[in-house]
């Protein structure tokens, strides 16, 4: 189980990267609790249940 997760994120433009998250699975809505805006971005998140998704 996750309580809370940080996102360091440093722009680095390689190529491509791995996957941060599988593609399977199931889905996990976040909520943004705490953004740092700098030479890098930090951004934590709590989870939030089930993502809920617009009428198509």
């Amino acid at each position: 189980m996750v309580d809370e997760m940080t996102l360091l994120v440093v722009p680095v433009f390689l190529g491509q990267g791995a996957r941060l998250f599988p593609e399977a699975g199931p889905d996990l809505a976040l909520d943004l609790v705490e953004s740092r805006v700098g030479s890098k971005t930090i951004q934590v998140y709590r989870p939030a249940g089930r993502p809920q998704y617009a009428a198509a």
